[in-house]
């Protein structure tokens, strides 16, 4: 692949997530289980299945893994699955037809069953994709690439989701919650999105590859284990994962049962806290390039742990503050922990047999995080009823498992620290980045404080302060000038459509 092909594949996989990520968001997530909730009488337990067999599934990535180092296929067997778990979709919307009438409950198993044959397709392309952008993204900008690709990626998906939900609100208004037709046109829209964004995958260039010459055996999965830098971050990421999802789902759950929020008001802090993740996506990943990840995700890893601590000031008739702190504490520092997790996972992984370590680190970390789930449900179901004073706070079920999973965090983040990567800083340089990119009146100073770090030992510190400072100082001008303008034209359109929105809840 020369430097063109690689070009043109960096901005095609742009392309390729963002309308992948539409798709999905369509195609999935609320709105499925609003689908199976609403129009096939799911029960609680199916819900649950569905919201596991993605996870679980990441197991068939061992197998993606072992068909790549044997055959060297990855653009053809990531596009292939990738294309399969999106037509599967055909079968869902067209559930609700007379055809499956006879069928009657099953239908739901139905849904299952589709369900778990998108997520074996989409975690053999998975594994496959993963492996195949490691080649085509230097390991230079890998931050700051998938830092835009994301931003991107969630942007759109974003967009689509308020503009998916308010078309099934319009929707059920005018023929009633229980009128497939709505949720069918929303999925058929979300299908085409993912088609065109496989037909985009599918003019990616792919660098050579070339397939082990080794026999392939269940020996070589053991190989990321006997990596001790490698099995010393999948101890880590599995403990992360654990902890956060220990809770995870159980903040919805608080919000609608406890605190009485109106769906409208739920969507206002979601998006909330998707538009500081794309804000600090941005932040994150010129900083990941700059003074490594490991840094990153101690200083992420640290705002996360606080999040609990947030709701637990969250009550009825007096919620609104905390939730908009803690989603936009959780927005920005997972922007930081999740991207700098992802690079450090590249990172670590050597070229040759590459696939085999994602594949068991997909595996292990996937089934760890299905598991977290249903034991703080367990959990919860186990202490209904149970509550004790905190100071001034009532810590209920709920927040129980909220701080228990801050306490896992916390016994989790040490565990970083014997990972090693080379290059990476310390965190106060990080903290360094930060008031540099998020306060440009102190950008000048912080540059200055970074600059003494790098050339303290080198000759001509105070000329390459004084260029530094003068490009930062510029830059920052620029940059402020850009974002009011671009804040005037969008902005006030925004919060016109947002009031709108919200008045018809």
């Amino acid at each position: 692949m020369d430097e063109a092909q690689r070009q043109q594949a960096l901005r095609i996989s742009i392309a390729d997530g963002a309308l992948a990520t539409v798709g999905a968001s369509l195609a999935g997530g609320i709105f499925l289980v609003g689908f199976a909730l609403q129009i096939l009488d799911a029960s609680a337990l199916q819900i649950g299945i569905l919201a596991a067999l993605p996870t679980f599934a990441n197991l068939l990535q061992m197998f993606g893994a072992y068909l790549i180092e044997r055959t060297g296929q990855r653009k053809k067997l990531c596009l292939t699955c990738v294309t399969v778990g999106r037509l599967v979709w055909l079968g869902i919307i067209l559930l609700p037809l007379a055809m499956f009438d006879p069928i009657g409950d099953a239908r739901v198993w139905v849904l299952v069953a589709i369900i778990f044959i998108a997520s074996l397709a989409n975690a053999l392309a998975g594994v496959a994709w993963l492996s195949w952008m490691s080649d085509v993204v230097p390991e230079k900008i890998r931050g700051a690439y998938f830092g835009k690709r994301n931003m991107i990626a969630l942007t759109c998906g974003t967009a689509a989701l308020l503009a998916g939900g308010r078309f099934l609100t319009e929707w059920s208004d005018r023929f009633g919650e229980s009128d497939p037709t709505g949720y069918m046109l929303l999925f058929a829209f979300g299908l085409a999105m993912g088609l065109i964004a496989s037909l985009l995958l599918s003019r990616m260039g792919e660098p050579a590859f070339q397939p082990s010459a080794e026999k392939i055996t269940l020996s070589r999965f053991a190989l990321p284990f006997r990596d001790a830098n490698f099995r010393k971050l999948i101890i880590f990421v599995s403990g992360w994962i654990f902890s956060i999802q220990l809770a995870g789902p159980f903040y919805g759950v608080y919000m609608i049962d406890i605190l009485g929020i109106s769906f409208s008001q739920i969507t206002l802090f979601i998006t909330v806290a998707t538009v500081a993740t794309l804000l600090m996506m941005q932040v994150w990943g010129p900083i990941s390039d700059r003074v490594g990840n490991k840094p990153i995700i101690l200083v992420a890893g640290w705002g996360l742990i606080a999040v609990p601590f947030v709701w637990l000031a969250a009550v009825p008739g007096s919620y609104v503050l905390p939730l908009f702190l803690g989603h936009v504490i959780s927005g920005a520092f997972i922007a930081g922990s999740s991207l700098s997790q992802f690079n450090m996972l590249i990172k670590l992984s050597p070229s040759q047999g590459r696939s085999i370590y994602l594949a068991v680190f997909a595996a292990v970390t996937g089934v760890i995080g299905a598991m977290a789930p249903m034991i703080g449900g367990v959990l919860v179901g186990l202490l209904e009823g149970f509550s004790f004073n905190l100071g001034p706070y009532v810590v209920t079920n709920l927040h129980f498992v909220f701080l228990l999973s801050s306490v896992g965090q916390v016994l989790v983040i040490f565990l970083i620290l014997r990972v090693h990567e080379e290059g990476a800083a310390k965190q106060t340089m990080v903290l360094m980045e930060l008031r540099n990119d998020l306060d440009p009146q102190k950008g000048v100073a912080a540059s200055s404080d970074f600059l003494i770090f790098e050339f303290r030992r080198t000759s001509g510190i105070l000329r390459q302060l004084d260029e530094s400072s003068e490009r930062l100082a510029e830059r920052s001008e620029q940059r402020i000038g850009r974002a009011i303008e671009n804040g005037s034209k969008r902005f006030g359109k925004l919060g016109n459509w947002l009031r709108q929105f919200l008045s018809k809840d």
